[in-house]
């Protein structure tokens, strides 16, 4: 139930990640909503504090039913803003190396975060995730209600697999030797960006015209995942120029290369 799921890039190579399974995706929860818990404490505290102070007895009613209300969505909110912020990840996700991505292999845009952790309250029902979990086994792959609803998927984040086929010839790459000023927000990319791009670069048989064809989609999607504009990388009049800029700042960053 937790075998690789699988996507085709726009070379027509067929790669993919391992399905996050109910263990990784329960520990990472726990974080989660203990991470949750304690802000919503402190935000209850922090108005009891604050009424002890300032806030009439006419008042105190009102003002704890804005706490209550407020701390209600609290969940909602912090996952869909680590999501947003961090390519698919909250802080539990991080800390298991797990990500939240759509049926193309993309990490969760803002309108499917919304979704998915919307539906998480339903999830969550009785008690501890139990539909969620009842959801998650009677499927062919771990995916909870928020999920299915989404089109999302929870992956673990660890590189790139190849699907058995047969491959293309394969050449080195002829990388810039200036991997010029840092890319706006290219932190955000990990292992599984950088294996992307070294696919890219390594495949041969394309005309140029198709290797920068394929080079815009490929940037547009890193772009995309980075949560940022192609716009803000630079001119896209060398996309496979810009692609080995992309592949050395990332290697040095986390190769060492």
């Amino acid at each position: 139930m937790t075998d690789g799921f699988g996507y085709r890039t726009p070379e027509s190579v067929v790669l993919s990640q391992q399905v996050a399974g109910i263990g990784s995706r329960g520990l990472a929860a726990l974080v989660d909503s203990l991470i949750a818990i304690i802000i919503i404490l402190a935000m209850v505290f922090g108005a009891l504090a604050l009424s002890l102070v300032s806030v009439t007895a006419k008042a105190l009613g009102p003002a704890v039913i804005a706490v209550v209300v407020v701390a209600s969505v609290v969940p909602v909110l912090y996952y869909v803003a680590f999501e947003m912020a961090t390519g698919g990840r909250s802080l539990g996700k991080l800390i298991f190396g797990l990500r939240v991505v759509d049926l193309d292999g993309v990490p969760v845009g803002l309108s499917d975060s919304l979704v998915r952790n919307l539906v998480r309250i339903v999830d969550f029902l009785p008690l501890l995730y139990g539909i969620g979990v009842v959801s998650m086994f009677a499927g062919t792959q771990p995916r909870r209600l928020g999920d299915l609803a989404a089109g999302t998927v929870v992956v673990h984040d660890h590189g790139l697999r190849r699907l058995p086929t047969e491959p293309p010839p394969r050449v080195s790459p002829t990388l810039t030797a200036d991997s010029g000023p840092p890319l706006p927000a290219l932190e955000r990319c990990g292992r599984f960006e950088l294996e992307l791009v070294q696919e890219f670069l390594s495949r041969g048989g394309l005309t140029p015209d198709r290797r920068a064809r394929v080079a815009t989609e490929l940037l547009g999607a890193l772009a995309s995942r980075a949560g940022v504009a192609l716009a803000e990388w630079g001119p896209s009049n060398d996309p496979v120029a810009l692609v080995e800029r992309v592949y050395v700042q990332l290697a040095k960053r986390l190769t060492g290369l």
